[in-house]
């Protein structure tokens, strides 16, 4: 059994295309829907629904060097080979040998 009646199907239809806000509006009309329900039922039908765009990310303040630069740095003060990705072993040794 359908929470939705052919009345409200209808309106669906009437309504397209559909977005978060328009979703939301419709279930506050239709108390026995959601609006999670009602994206479901719209995409269900094949009617459009224009999803929100994504947040933009958050750009952090700045917190400091990264990682990376840190290594970067490490490794041009004791005259190791520039390369990416952690320390190795030799390069440990290296440092430790350098303290």
């Amino acid at each position: 059994m359908s929470a939705y009646t052919p009345a409200m199907v209808a309106q669906l239809s009437a309504q397209a295309p559909f977005s978060l806000a328009k979703a939301k509006a419709f279930a506050e009309q239709y108390p026995t829907v959601t609006y999670r329900s009602v994206i479901a039922k719209v995409k269900s039908l094949g009617l459009p629904y224009e999803k929100l765009a994504p947040a933009p990310k958050k750009v952090a303040e700045d917190t400091g060097p990264t990682k990376v630069q840190i290594l970067s740095d490490i490794r041009a003060k004791l005259a190791l080979a520039p390369r990416e990705g952690d320390l190795t072993k030799a390069e440990l040794a290296a440092i430790l040998a350098s303290l």
